[in-house]
């Protein structure tokens, strides 16, 4: 598909709250033994640079234009509320090599948009999540080895005002996250 994109929808972080994740992963760069960033041949994984933080909403996986186009009108349509996520673990999802700091979805305004999206992303033939719902900013990448810290992370707690629809592009310096499109969330 040459006209395709890797898309997905999901929610940007506030610039204290992007500080506060790369002292995370320094302080877990430092926890194995290694600077933050520089974890390679170790299996500890690589930090996610720090404009590719955000919580995901729902991977689309490849779409095309005429995909994209009746995606973001779906979305434009959407109920939109504004919801808070606490997100306050460490988890290490081992099979998809990558260290997250999680939160149990508990808001229903989040749970909503969530289960709405995977309906478009269904009537759309789009990728569609076969598990439920895990709140999660990945931190780590290629991280097949994790320690839990004996430490518990400071909790983060997100309370976005817009869905992004986001083009993940392979770049000659990695992947980077660009935004397309924002609808605001409602107060």
């Amino acid at each position: 598909m040459p006209d395709s994109k890797r898309l997905f929808l999901g929610f940007s972080l506030e610039s204290a709250q992007i500080t506060a994740l790369r002292g995370l992963q320094q302080k877990l760069g430092n926890l194995a033994g290694t600077d933050a960033g520089t974890v390679a041949g170790t299996g500890a994984g690589k930090d996610v640079p720090p404009g590719n933080l955000h919580m995901t909403l729902a991977f689309l996986g490849q779409t095309n234009s005429d995909q994209e186009a009746a995606l973001r009108d779906e979305i434009t349509g959407l109920s939109r509320p504004g919801f808070s996520q606490r997100l306050d673990t460490l988890v290490h999802w081992r099979g998809a090599g990558v260290v997250c700091l999680w939160g149990k979805a508990e808001d229903s305004a989040l749970i909503g948009i969530f289960e709405a999206s995977q309906a478009i992303a269904a009537k759309l033939g789009l990728h569609q999540s076969e598990h439920r719902f895990n709140p999660h900013i990945t931190l780590k990448r290629k991280a097949k080895v994790f320690q839990k810290p004996e430490w518990t992370p400071a909790p983060l707690t997100l309370t976005p005002d817009a869905l992004h629809l986001y083009h993940s592009q392979s770049t000659a310096f990695g992947v980077q996250y660009q935004i397309l499109q924002s609808w605001p969330l409602a107060d």
